[in-house]
């Protein structure tokens, strides 16, 4: 009997310390990181290496491209130098699955208004090109022409003129995450 109290109290002793350590801490998972993280520093890398600009706007990513030292100054023809930037771009863009590319063309005021929304569509096209030769996939850009309807600088000077002649590439996730950024135009 004293056998079955002395196990008895070695179980029970036991069964109270089981209740008295701390239960375990819940495990906290952290949210992904926002889309644009990951990207813009790689992004931001390249680009800059490149003479290119990258802006960030909530999780849309912006790459400036100067129309200026990277196209022909009066038509659409990318120049040697612009060649291998714009290669440089598309490698670090063509793996990137989580995204989708608007190639937005964009001019100065300079000249007739229809001749600049072609220009700056076939500048658009022109980067796009590169894209898809360097891997990007087709199926996840668009091209766009804003002309001379978005400028970022004051068209009456020659810095004002030379800045608004560009090409935006705007990465946003893919598939699209809300219904603004699938039915937005740039």
């Amino acid at each position: 009997m004293k056998k079955l109290i002395a196990v008895s109290a070695v179980i029970f002793s036991m069964a109270l310390s089981a209740c008295s350590t701390p239960p375990p801490a819940p495990v906290v998972v952290a949210p992904p990181p926002p889309w644009a993280e990951p990207r813009i520093a790689n992004l931001t890398a390249v680009a800059e290496a490149q003479g290119f600009e990258v802006q960030r706007e909530g999780e849309q990513i912006k790459l400036i491209i100067p129309v200026d030292g990277t196209f022909h100054p009066k038509r659409t023809l990318l120049l040697p130098s612009g060649l291998g930037p714009l290669g440089k771009v598309a490698k670090a863009l063509k793996d990137d699955m989580g995204s989708q590319f608007a190639v937005i063309g964009h001019s100065s005021s300079d000249g007739d208004r229809e001749l600049n929304r072609r220009l700056s569509m076939e500048r658009a096209q022109a980067v796009a090109s590169i894209l898809m030769l360097g891997g990007v996939s087709r199926h996840r850009m668009s091209l766009y022409t804003m002309g001379e309807d978005k400028p970022i600088a004051d068209n009456s000077t020659k810095t004002g003129r030379h800045l608004n002649r560009r090409v935006e590439i705007r990465l946003t996730p893919y598939p699209a995450r809300s219904i603004a950024l699938s039915s937005a135009k740039p």
